[in-house]
């Protein structure tokens, strides 16, 4: 996949790593600048869906996020999909962090994981470094309740929100993980109080690193593009950023509390002509569309069936435009 590109604190500039393929002689799209995934074997994703995965009960989220700005299902769905996405994401990235702190966790570390969702970053990772201890941390009470014996015993969750200040000493933690909390949190959010915050309870030498998804689509259709542009609109109605990256390479550049800072960008399919990880990313973006549907018809002016209709396109059309969106990852040591 290549190498990152690394800086220093004073610039960063996103490199494209994965190579380009050609898409069959009929289309009539633009090759897409990512792997050939056909062969892939994600039969991993499937059989990662286990009982460790599974912990999270059923829960009500409307009261917990009922100021949220991201609106969540009241069900057991959402969990479902946060897990599809842990692992879609994992295979893309190959692993489930990019910072060089392996030899850290393998000795024995503390690590902090923001907005952790359900739990499934932590879960994967911690019974991997049993010399490890993995706190998790998140406004909604999604992950596994404190008395479940089968949550790994260097595991621990806590109901904090983060913008409201992290309850930890400073040089607490010697490997920070944030990620997906781009539809959560304004642009003064992340440069006023998140990024200062991760900073803060960091070990000096110790690791940060950040991934989100920027809501943009490649190679889309007419329809995906009108679900593009709502969405980013809504959000935006809300202050939110739904294409946060290039601020983010901002916002870290700007501080001098980096002596390295990392970042890369990786494409994923959308569709069956991405192969199978074409068809869970479809899946797991489809879920999320219709998710929507509690917001999007009235925010669009269209009714209930109309907007099933314009997601249904949505699938049709990955599949014959090759859409294809990009993940960003950034990882840097405080110094």
């Amino acid at each position: 996949m290549g190498q990152p590109h690394s800086t220093t604190a004073s610039s960063t500039h996103n490199q494209l790593l994965t190579p380009p393929i050609t898409p069959p002689s009929h289309s009539p799209r633009p090759s897409s600048p990512i792997q050939n995934f056909h062969n892939a074997d994600l039969s991993h994703i499937s059989r990662d869906i286990s009982p460790l995965f599974r912990l999270v009960d059923p829960k009500t989220y409307d009261d917990i996020l009922r100021n949220s700005k991201y609106q969540l299902p009241s069900d057991n769905e959402h969990v479902d999909r946060i897990q599809l996405r842990h692992l879609i994401f994992r295979y893309v990235w190959q692993g489930n962090f990019s910072s060089p702190v392996k030899e850290k966790l393998k000795n024995g570390a503390k690590v902090l994981d923001v907005g952790c969702g359900s739990g499934s970053f932590i879960l994967d990772v911690a019974p991997q470094y049993p010399n490890s201890k993995f706190y998790g941390i998140d406004t909604a009470l999604m992950y596994p309740s404190p008395d479940d014996s089968r949550i790994p015993s260097n595991v621990s969750f806590s109901q904090i929100d983060i913008v409201k200040g992290l309850p930890f000493d400073d040089n607490t933690f010697d490997f920070v993980h944030l990620r997906f909390l781009v539809q959560y949190l304004t642009e003064e959010q992340w440069n006023d109080k998140v990024i200062k915050e991760l900073l803060r309870v960091t070990k000096v030498g110790g690791w940060i690193e950040i991934m989100e998804l920027d809501l943009i689509f490649y190679n889309e259709g007419p329809n995906t593009a009108k679900l593009q542009k709502s969405t980013i609109s809504y959000f935006e109605e809300q202050n939110i950023n739904s294409i946060i990256s290039p601020r983010l390479s901002q916002f870290l550049s700007s501080t001098s509390s980096f002596s390295t800072i990392c970042h890369e960008k990786r494409c994923t399919p959308l569709g069956y002509w991405g192969g199978r990880l074409g068809e869970f990313a479809l899946i797991y973006f489809s879920m999320a569309f219709k998710n929507m549907k509690k917001v999007l018809p009235q925010f669009m002016g269209i009714n209930g069936n109309e907007y099933d209709e314009i997601v249904e396109r949505f699938n049709e059309e990955c599949e014959e435009c090759k859409t294809y969106m990009k993940t960003f990852k950034y990882w840097g040591q405080k110094c």
